[in-house]
């Protein structure tokens, strides 16, 4: 009878633990949660601006070396037609032929302009040959304003374009100082260039974590 008192004392004690154990643990999975809350709670939203935003639908975009020609010496390139604001630089190669461009003012226009080739240095030879073809496209400008108190990663940043068409910022900015963080105070400067930007778009949004801002294009 002592016996199967003292084994059911110590199943009724078992028991007991278990009910013990599995109370603590929810206990403990409810602090962890309150808590996780509490430090999301703590977390200050998003507060950005976008400052202006204008599209192009005539800028350059892009250029075809269509005779490299010879005889030049590292220059740069300048639209003698339509006015539009290009401006651009070439480099040569030994025997003086255009061999890669860079551009660093697109423009705007409405039909392609033709492009001026200067040396920087004195030309020599067959220097008049030489030829570059632009091609025309969109491009987007856009001022956005870090006006928060926590820095912002960019992999949190997403752009839409008239609402639709969601992409990752960072595909189309590139930090000058190979950054991933967007700072507090910091004003980023969007320069997209896409040929195939929607010339018909008048709005850009971006969406960081719950707050989203949206621009008209100028």
């Amino acid at each position: 009878m002592g016996a199967s008192v003292g084994i059911g004392g110590l199943i009724v004690g078992i028991s007991m633990l278990v009910v013990f154990s599995m109370a603590y643990q929810s206990i403990s999975s409810q602090i962890d949660s309150g808590l996780d809350r509490l430090d999301d709670a703590d977390e200050p939203i998003p507060t950005f601006t976008i400052d202006d935003a204008i599209l192009f639908d005539g800028a350059v975009v892009d250029y075809t070396i269509a005779i490299a020609g010879s005889g030049y010496t590292d220059g740069t390139l300048a639209s003698s037609t339509g006015g539009g604001g290009f401006a651009g630089e070439y480099t040569v190669d030994g025997t003086g032929a255009i061999i890669d461009v860079v551009i660093t003012s697109h423009g705007d226009y409405s039909s392609a302009p033709t492009l001026t080739i200067t040396c920087t240095t004195a030309c020599a030879g067959n220097s008049g040959t030489g030829s570059v073809t632009p091609t025309l496209g969109n491009a987007m400008y856009a001022n956005f304003t870090n006006a928060g108190s926590a820095t912002i990663d960019f992999d949190d940043m997403w752009l839409f374009t008239n609402g639709l068409n969601p992409i990752p910022f960072d595909t189309a900015y590139t930090s000058a100082i190979s950054s991933t963080n967007w700072f507090t105070g910091e004003t980023l400067f969007l320069q997209w260039i896409d040929p195939i930007l929607d010339p018909d778009l008048d709005r850009i949004s971006m969406t960081v974590g719950p707050t989203t801002i949206g621009h008209n294009l100028a």
